[in-house]
């Protein structure tokens, strides 16, 4: 695989966990934070967690491959 297509996949990897972010949460907040069981912040520090997270990493490993493939 071409470091350009590597770029790329990891772009899309990033967008894809930051949309899902968007959505679980506001699924959260209408299905589970109804009921009141915790705070939303938590939830919405959870879903961080677990989306926007691997979403930096994904995100911040493109600009390094695509940065690698301009040097040489």
């Amino acid at each position: 695989m071409n470091k350009k297509k590597l770029s790329v996949i990891l772009f899309a990897a990033s967008a894809l966990f930051a949309v899902l972010f968007a959505v679980l949460l506001c699924r959260d907040y209408f299905e589970a934070y109804q009921f009141g069981s915790a705070p939303f912040y938590l939830y919405a520090v959870i879903r961080a967690a677990e989306f926007l997270l691997p979403s930096a990493i994904c995100l911040g490993a493109a600009v390094l491959v695509k940065r690698r493939k301009n040097v040489r």
